[in-house]
């Protein structure tokens, strides 16, 4: 399958003469979404995301032998006397990673630097995880004013085996943030639940400790699917500080690139194999519970696990 991609008549004669203006599924997709192109309104230039894009499809076999490798790799791992675990899962409906990452059309998502194709990279794997660790603790713990999270994360990302016997005082003075003094209720749980604190130190690290858990860059298996979607300021003077906001301002649409009911493969790896079977459970949970992504508020970046 080919798709035509347009004139780009902002670039170099050299670099025009480079890229071909019809593209199949063996051409690196990177070097397609980094070319908008550039459309008119009113009389002004703007660049836009090359719509064309959207149908680009993937040649199987590429796909396939990314993942093969990849799983061949993860499974090397037992050699060095580490345990892995992996699942695949298709997400419920539309994810963007790298949202808002440098690009010419200012929305962007992140493509594998070599491959060129949508991937998850293990840093946002395991920094979803973690927010939803953190997450689910402070709501079992049942405090009602939110702003108290940050202590809790403070205390997580902080706390050290001389802290075992700090009074209540030295406690709310040590975790303190931005004025909020934690609470009783935090005090409570940094004396009583030592496992927990210990566990989240053991998945994830700290400063002064790394973490006991390996998350890897999560890859397409299958056919990879792309949609445009759009999102809209209604008051584009107003969120420049310009204007008020008023409807006599014209919307902006910006149309944005995402991936669409496709299926990803997770893999983590640890010496300590009931520490990678929790890891897992905490990871499983935030793609079904919380998302990853940008715009998990409005329903995207979940997996139907």
């Amino acid at each position: 399958m080919s798709i035509s991609i347009g004139e780009f008549n902002y670039l170099p004669k050299d670099t025009q003469q480079i890229i071909p203006h019809e593209v199949d599924e063996n051409f690196n997709f990177l070097l397609i979404y980094n070319l908008p192109k550039l459309t008119s309104k009113l009389g002004k230039e703007r660049i836009a995301i090359n719509e064309a894009i959207e149908g680009f499809r993937w040649n199987s076999n590429f796909i396939r032998s990314i993942s093969a490798r990849h799983d061949r790799s993860i499974e090397d791992l037992k050699s060095a006397g580490l345990s892995t675990d992996s699942f695949s899962s298709k997400m419920n409906w539309r994810m963007v990673i790298g949202l808002g990452t440098a690009h010419p059309q200012e929305t962007s998502m992140t493509l594998h630097h070599i491959y060129g194709i949508p991937y998850i990279p293990g840093s946002a794997i395991k920094g979803v995880t973690r927010h939803w660790f953190i997450l689910k603790t402070f709501d079992e713990l049942g405090i009602t004013e939110f702003a108290q999270i940050s202590c809790l994360e403070k205390m997580l990302e902080n706390s050290d085996d001389e802290d075992s016997k700090i009074s209540k005082e030295a406690f709310k003075k040590k975790f303190i943030t931005k004025k909020i003094v934690p609470s009783d209720t935090l005090y409570d749980f940094f004396t009583e639940r030592k496992d927990m604190i210990g566990l989240y130190r053991d998945i994830f690290g700290t400063q002064g400790n790394a973490g006991k858990v390996q998350f890897f860059d999560a890859y397409p298996v299958g056919e990879i699917k792309l949609k445009l979607d759009i999102m809209n300021p209604h008051y584009p003077e107003y969120y420049s500080g310009s204007e008020p906001p008023t409807d006599s301002q014209d919307p902006n649409p910006i149309k944005f690139l995402t991936v669409e009911n496709t299926e990803f493969k997770f893999h983590i790896a640890s010496k300590n194999p009931e520490l990678l079977k929790k890891a897992k459970n905490y990871l499983i949970e935030s793609l079904k519970e919380h998302g990853i992504g940008a715009k998990t508020a409005i329903g995207y970046g979940y997996f139907g696990i």
